[in-house]
């Protein structure tokens, strides 16, 4: 025999179905993923990334080697896939009235950060950076990458950050914003 809840646990119950967004993005399939293991290596046309044993990874030497053999596929990464589909999954937005005095050491520290994601996973990548005179607007190939730059200009510059997640995408939109100069 089943009992119908009421009250507040049927409140809380209903609560817990509601989709959080950030649960969702992790479940969601990345449509540029290679799906499988692909039969011996392959080399990125436009990158040089080596993919090899379900891994993407920069090595320009063995790359090279790579190119040469006749078992090697010529492909083109998901990451450049994105790059010339404009198709981003993080989107970081940078506002502060000093900006235009530190542009050069914010792109810096942006992009050492991309740098050093890129040693990790070569498919995270900064995709163009677009600056229209009040705020600097970044567009990565992942999500994870747009959040540790944002929580990177927090630690070195302060201000306030704030991470949206879109409902149906991977897609992030990171804020960040600093009021004095």
């Amino acid at each position: 025999m089943s009992r119908k809840r009421t009250g507040k646990a049927a409140g809380k119950q209903g609560r817990r179905l509601v989709s959080n967004p950030r649960r969702l993005a992790g479940q969601q399939p990345d449509p540029y993923a290679v799906r499988g293991a692909q039969p011996g290596p392959a080399v990125c046309k436009e990158c040089h990334a080596i993919y090899e044993k379900k891994r993407w990874r920069f090595d320009e030497p063995a790359s090279v080697k790579l190119v040469s053999q006749k078992r090697t596929k010529a492909v083109i990464c998901p990451a450049c896939v994105k790059v010339h589909d404009r198709y981003p999954d993080g989107v970081l937005t940078l506002r502060w009235p000093g900006l235009p005095e530190h542009r050069r050491d914010v792109l810096g520290l942006l992009h050492n950060e991309a740098a050093r994601a890129q040693e990790v996973n070569p498919l995270e990548r900064i995709m163009k950076i677009e600056d229209d005179g009040k705020e600097l607007r970044v567009f990565t190939t992942n999500t994870k990458l747009a959040q540790r730059m944002g929580r990177e200009m927090e630690r070195a510059f302060k201000g306030k950050t704030s991470y949206h997640w879109a409902h149906r995408d991977k897609l992030v939109r990171v804020n960040w914003e600093r009021e004095e100069g």
